[in-house]
């Protein structure tokens, strides 16, 4: 037998499972149906263009990917003799590295070299 009271105490929760059913093939075909659709609002928006238009200009255009590769070799090169001059001569070099960086830093900023 129950007794009245003044605080409610929750109920107990039930367990609510709904079971899912995954469909590869019909999940395809619906994307293919939204992609074919989305294609063709695409052509009846925009008017035909040609693909000859301006191929020559895009084909003619060179990459210069040299100067990262040069920037990446003299960073290294100059990281490997600090580390070379560190074993051979210890903490002095660090010293006139701390000193020397920012130095060139300033000048560079300054436009001076």
């Amino acid at each position: 037998m129950k007794f009245p009271s003044l605080i409610r105490l929750p109920r107990n929760k039930r367990f609510n499972f709904e079971p899912r059913h995954y469909d590869p093939i019909k999940e395809d075909i619906e994307n293919r149906i939204a992609q074919i659709k989305s294609e063709m609002d695409d052509e009846e928006a925009q008017p035909f263009q040609s693909s000859i238009s301006g191929a020559f200009r895009r084909s003619t255009r060179s990459v210069d990917n040299s100067r990262p590769a040069l920037l990446q070799l003299i960073i290294f090169t100059a990281l490997l003799g600090a580390c070379v001059a560190w074993l051979i001569y210890g903490n002095i070099v660090l010293y006139i590295l701390a000193a020397f960086i920012p130095a060139y830093l300033l000048l560079r900023l300054r436009g001076i070299i």
